[in-house]
């Protein structure tokens, strides 16, 4: 027993005790003993019901018997105490465990049960067992015989868990708060129907800028505090929480004191058993310097940093959103000339402050209809909505030239900055973002190929001849792999006896798709890839092994002539490289000649010239390329080894013209290299009076058509089998060869405007635009036309040729079936219809009569437009 609760006892047992001295009559006795035994036999039924109660409820039941002090409890109400099961226990037993704090008041609600009141008290022990405090509940209700108190009758539960539970959950409140509190954020709640605020955090005072107590007094703070500008807004995402939505928004306040802020604001709606909102839930969170950090960080996402323009996604929005409008539009694309050459020397800080001022000038030259933004690097783009003809555009890009043209002082630095510009029409161009940058970017490159400082209207045959550089650029690499190149012999001839001396070695690819490229095509590709190296040492390695084979096959060896990359005189590991080979195949470098440009000099002249010796030292002869065209100094001749010239095509083309200058300079060129002990080739000789001119002047070798192109090896082992080739007597014009035609063809009077576009490559769909054409006959089986197209012959393309006659307008697809070179990158070609259905023939048939009969009354012919001028003039135009 508890050391606190043994007065309890004796107070106890004087409260409980049923003995009476006040001298009661035997008569009573015999009724008291009576009354007992019905008593006992009631009580034991009782009991047996209280048991099981307690197996149902898991509660603990008793009874008191006041008059016998005797408490008769159920097995769980001993287990609650600690105490040992028995018949019986006095009130005194389980009360002294009662914890003192507890002790009295658990006494009143006794008493006052003594005397006939019911009672329900809640308090503590300890365990009698494990001395654990606990927490108890109990009640009890009072029975009386001839209306004095007889027995109490009452239930016991131990309530431990649920008042830890309860503690705890005040204990975690407590906690929440004082977080919430020092929380920046307005944790709060709201009784629904009357809208009145049951609880909010000390955030929300930083927030409103006032205090807990004036928000919980202003009811209507939460209505007049939102932004006029988004209150309906707000208001109307409020019906979400009568559906059952938490909603999110984000929205500006304006406090008492007139600051504006951006708050976010979570509600989450409460509902009780019959489904009807009671409450709302929130919290409020201060998201101002969020919102400008978002606004710093949107601008920056659309615009450059360095010169504050837009960029490239704001370059991306504002077409689409032109595009979306069917907006038509003029699209400049500028590109800075030379820019990495300031950035090299004299660093990127100059190079920097120079894009700024281009954005300014820009930006103060171009009037409200023009949006300029930098694409990347010195790349920048002007749109503009008004300037829609060719003649406007035109005035706007030479403005731009003219302004950026002008002298920029940067750091005491005199600057002059040029730009090229390619110039593009929505939706004429393009009617895709993507087509649209890509049609003005084609003409900046015709811009920059023509030498910078000028700007190039998009031309759609540059389209096709961009896709097939494209397409030849990425199969460049696989086709050194694959071994797609094929070396080309073109004959060196004695122009006074027809032997063949030498050859020159020139490379071709036969590309499966767009058949045998020529090397002025590739070879500016392979330089810009870094390729040209691997594709010169294969030729060399091909070369050599070739004259192996001729060789073995016992033919007469001539001297093989292989033109050399300048960059490849700057890689390691030339000399022994050709050694290498040369051992290999067991082949005298006797029977080489390396053509070197005299661009190669202008690489690292020391190095070069260290080169060139040891070369020659091996036994390589050295040829200067194209000698006259570049860098041309005679102190290359004076300081370089060279053991031959050649000159280019250039200088024979109009050598028979009355102006005498470039027979001048032939003449000159042969006698300067004979007094140097040095042999001259001419190349590009293509007819008779040529060949005459030359042999007056003494030249002995001959390099062009007049005696042979360049030909495969097969047909090269022909040649040389024979040793000679015929000496021509006569100028010969050869033609294409025109087979016999089944239908009757149609000349115009002057050239048909039309279009050629590639539908197919290997069964393979392509979108690249349309290219323009001029036609120059028509027939139901076919045209001649003419273009400034390198297109192959008899390949695996879908063709699809367009033109309109008489008003009527055709599309009919066809192949070539020969071609011919006109001059100047102009091209004639053959064209057989195919799948050309008999309805659409019989239509054309009916246009070609009328024309026909046009022609012949001498009449002019409607609704079709011809071109009369000179038609290489058209192409060269480039319709800029």
């Amino acid at each position: 027993m508890k050391k606190e609760n043994l007065k309890f006892s004796s107070v106890i047992n004087r409260l409980f005790s049923n003995k009476s001295t006040n001298g009661h009559s035997k008569d009573d006795d015999i009724a008291n003993k009576q009354n007992h035994g019905m008593l006992t036999k009631q009580f034991e039924l009782t009991q047996k019901h209280l048991i099981h109660a307690q197996e149902i409820a898991q509660v603990g039941s008793w009874e008191y018997i006041i008059d016998e002090d005797k408490l008769y409890c159920s097995d769980y109400f001993y287990d609650i105490f600690g105490l040992d099961h028995s018949q019986y226990i006095p009130m005194t037993e389980p009360f002294q465990y009662v914890h003192p704090d507890d002790f009295d008041e658990a006494l009143a609600k006794v008493k006052k049960a003594l005397k006939g009141e019911n009672y329900y008290s809640e308090y503590r022990i300890y365990h009698g067992k494990t001395n654990e405090l606990r927490y108890l509940k109990t009640q009890a209700e009072v029975s009386f015989i001839n209306k004095k108190p007889y027995k109490l009758i009452g239930m016991i539960q131990d309530i431990t868990v649920e008042k830890k539970l309860e503690q705890e959950l005040i204990t975690i409140n407590n906690r929440f708060k004082q977080i919430f509190d020092h929380l920046s954020s307005g944790i709060w709640m709201k009784d629904y129907p009357s809208s009145k605020l049951s609880f909010i955090s000390k955030g929300a005072e930083e927030i409103f800028n006032l205090s807990l107590d004036d928000i919980y007094d202003d009811e209507t703070i939460w209505h007049t505090i939102i932004h006029p500008n988004d209150r309906e807004q707000v208001f109307n995402r409020q019906k979400e929480l009568v559906a059952g939505k938490s909603i999110k928004h984000r929205y500006r306040i304006i406090t008492h004191d007139g600051e504006t802020k951006w708050v976010f604001d979570q509600t989450i709606p409460s509902f009780n058993s019959d489904n009807k909102l009671i409450a709302l839930f929130g919290v409020i969170v201060d998201i101002t310097s969020e919102m400008v950090m978002h606004e710093e960080l949107v601008y920056y996402a659309s615009h450059d940093v360095l010169t504050n323009l837009p960029n490239q996604r704001s370059i991306s929005e504002k077409i689409a959103e032109l595009i979306q409008k069917k907006k038509q539009f003029t699209l400049f694309y500028l590109d800075l000339d030379r820019l990495s050459h300031i950035n090299d020397s004299l660093g990127y800080q100059i190079g920097n402050k120079v894009l700024q001022n281009i954005a300014s000038k820009l930006t103060k030259t171009l009037s409200s209809t023009s949006y300029v933004a930098r694409l990347v690097s010195n790349d920048f783009i002007i749109i503009d909505t008004e300037t829609l003809q060719i003649d406007t555009a035109s005035n706007l890009a030479d403005k731009l030239l003219r302004t950026i043209e002008e002298e920029i002082n940067i750091f005491d630095y005199q600057l002059n900055i040029t730009t090229s510009v390619g110039i593009s029409f929505y939706p004429d161009n393009g009617d895709t973002e993507l087509k649209i940058l890509e049609s003005s970017h084609i003409a900046l490159k015709e811009a920059k190929n023509n030498g910078g400082n000028t700007y190039k209207f998009y031309s759609p045959s540059n389209n096709i001849s961009s896709f097939k550089k494209y397409m030849l650029e990425r199969d460049l690499r696989k086709a050194i792999t694959n071994e797609e190149f094929e070396v080309y012999y073109q004959p060196q001839v004695n122009a006074f006896t027809g032997l063949i001396e030498s050859a020159e070695a020139l490379l071709r690819w036969n590309h499966k798709e767009w058949g045998l490229v020529s090397p002025s095509e590739f070879i500016p590709l392979a330089e810009e890839n870094y390729l040209m190296n691997d594709i010169g040492d294969w030729v060399i390695t091909k070369v050599i092994e070739q004259l192996k084979i001729w060789k073995d096959q016992d033919y007469i060896l001539r001297p093989i002539s292989i033109n050399i990359s300048p960059n490849r005189f700057l890689k390691p590991g030339l000399i022994s490289f050709i050694k290498e080979q040369l051992e290999k195949y067991d082949i005298s470098a006797h029977f080489l000649t390396f053509e070197i440009t005299e661009s190669t000099y202008l690489k690292n002249e020391n190095k070069v010239q260290h080169t060139l010796s040891q070369l020659r030292a091996l036994g390589i002869s050295i040829a200067i390329d194209d000698f006259g065209t570049g860098y041309a100094s005679l102190q290359y001749l004076r300081d370089f080894p060279a053991d031959e010239l050649k000159i280019d095509r250039v200088f024979i083309l109009n050598i028979l013209d009355d102006n005498k200058k470039d027979a001048a300079i032939v003449s000159s060129i042969l006698y300067l290299a004979k007094s140097l002990d040095m042999r001259v080739i001419v190349e590009g000789v293509e007819n008779f009076e040529q060949l005459q001119f030359l042999k007056q002047k003494e030249c002995h070798l001959i390099q062009g058509y007049l005696f042979s192109e360049a030909v495969p090896n097969n047909r090269f082992e022909e040649l040389i089998k024979k040793s000679f080739l015929p000496i021509p007597k006569s100028t010969k014009v050869t033609k294409p060869k025109v087979e016999r035609r089944k239908y009757y063809r149609l000349s115009f009077p002057g050239y048909l405007q039309g279009g050629l576009s590639i539908l197919e490559i290997n069964n393979r769909k392509v979108d690249v635009g349309t290219a323009n054409i001029l036609i120059e006959n028509i027939s139901l089986g076919g045209l001649k036309l003419m273009s400034d197209l390198k297109l192959p012959v008899q390949s695996n393309m879908k063709i699809v040729y367009t033109f309109s006659l008489l008003g009527f307008d055709f599309e009919i697809i066809g192949s070539f079936v020969w071609k011919s070179e006109i001059g100047q990158d102009i091209f004639y070609y053959g064209v057989a219809f195919d799948d050309f259905s008999e309805a659409n023939k019989d239509h054309l048939a009916k246009v070609i009569n009328q024309l026909t009969i046009y022609s012949k009354n001498n009449k002019p012919i409607p609704d079709t437009d011809f071109y009369t001028d000179n038609p290489i003039t058209y192409f060269l135009k480039n319709f800029d």
